[in-house]
């Protein structure tokens, strides 16, 4: 299967070479997709140097930090029409999401999934967090859980695959969702245009390198995110 990773980036110098580095190591035809939201820290540059010598890289440059959902949906957009790709994954920039479980990936798409998360809380996933963290975020996925009506444990997680007649499918554009909450609106629009959705055990290492892009600005915006889909917007942007 052809492959494509769309890859947000903001002030990942640090981390993007030795990013690449370990997804060439899966596959060196796997095509990436950086969105990067002119980052202060050159991280923009520094891919577009690395592109010149690896066709595979592409880099799409934005005017300023416009957030990770639009980043995605620029992403998604780009791969579906430039690159022939089946499958889409989307992964973190900061070295959390390591690129060892994309056969995983693959193997559980192979089985009949359309869409597939990389899961914290099945057997065999996990979390390097402190205890508080920790039961922040089971929490956040309970209640989303809860409201509404995914079956998957991880929802708040962002290394996915889709199946690209997923993202050929969902109406991107009606997406209202602009930070992390993206990642639960785009998990409930597959939910309720029929594709069937399966979680893979990953384990997520924090960023040791680069500050954390979460805040708690974040965490109401995911919140207020989950009324709005419970109560209808999201099944209309879903038709």
């Amino acid at each position: 299967m052809k492959i494509a990773i769309v890859i947000p980036t903001y002030n990942e110098s640090e981390n993007v070479r030795k990013l690449i580095d370990g997804i060439f190591k899966i596959d060196k035809r796997i095509n990436m997709v950086f969105v990067d939201d002119n980052s202060p820290d050159g991280t923009g540059e520094i891919l577009d140097r690395i592109s010149i010598k690896n066709r595979e890289i592409h880099v799409i440059h934005r005017k300023g930090k416009l957030g990770i959902g639009s980043a995605h949906i620029a992403g998604f957009k780009y791969s579906v029409k430039n690159l022939n790709a089946d499958l889409i994954f989307s992964m973190d920039a900061d070295l959390s999401h390591n690129p060892k479980y994309i056969p995983d990936f693959i193997k559980k798409i192979e089985k009949g999934y359309d869409v597939v998360v990389g899961s914290r809380y099945v057997p065999g996933g996990g979390v390097n967090w402190e205890l508080h963290r920790r039961i922040m975020s089971r929490g956040a996925n309970l209640i989303s859980k809860i409201f509404l009506g995914l079956k998957i444990n991880d929802i708040t997680t962002g290394y996915r695959c889709y199946r690209i007649k997923v993202l050929e499918k969902l109406n991107l554009d009606g997406i209202k969702s602009n930070g992390f909450s993206f990642l639960e609106e785009m998990l409930y629009l597959c939910k309720i245009n029929g594709f069937k959705i399966g979680e893979t055990p990953i384990f997520f290492v924090e960023r040791q390198k680069g500050k954390s892009k979460l805040n708690y600005k974040e965490v109401i915006k995911f919140f207020l995110t989950i009324f709005r889909l419970r109560f209808g917007a999201g099944r209309k942007q879903g038709e």
